[in-house]
């Protein structure tokens, strides 16, 4: 009788283990790129989090870029990053449940040309 005890609450320990190394192993990183065209917040992306925390990396970056992000509905997730050469990675929410959707905003700083920033997006 103990013995079966003991293995039904390793059984329920080892389920309730599943969902946390499962949603750490959905992280995903993927290429990013988008146009951004002026001052005004354009809309770099709506994704759909898979867990975690929320980083964005620009590899390039032809002048200083502000980036947001923001819940699909509801609350915003992290505050205005602006992103330049001497720092071009930043974390732009932490925690985000799985299954959150939320969008990606771009600005430029300084400049009223249009360029396209290339980099890594994690989420």
């Amino acid at each position: 009788m103990k013995i079966r005890m003991i293995g039904a609450a390793l059984a329920v320990a080892a389920l309730t283990a599943v969902p946390l190394t499962a949603q750490a192993a959905t992280q995903t990183t993927q290429p990013y790129q988008h146009l951004v065209v002026g001052k005004n917040w354009g809309s770099g992306g709506t994704y759909v989090a898979t867990g975690g925390d929320i980083k964005l990396n620009l590899t390039t970056l032809e002048k200083n870029t502000k980036v947001f992000v923001e819940r699909c509905e509801g609350a915003d997730l992290g505050d205005v990053q602006t992103f330049t050469k001497k720092k071009p990675s930043h974390t732009l929410a932490t925690g985000v449940e799985k299954g959150e959707c939320f969008v990606v905003l771009l600005a430029q700083v300084t400049g009223n040309g249009g360029y396209v920033v290339k980099g890594s997006l994690s989420y």
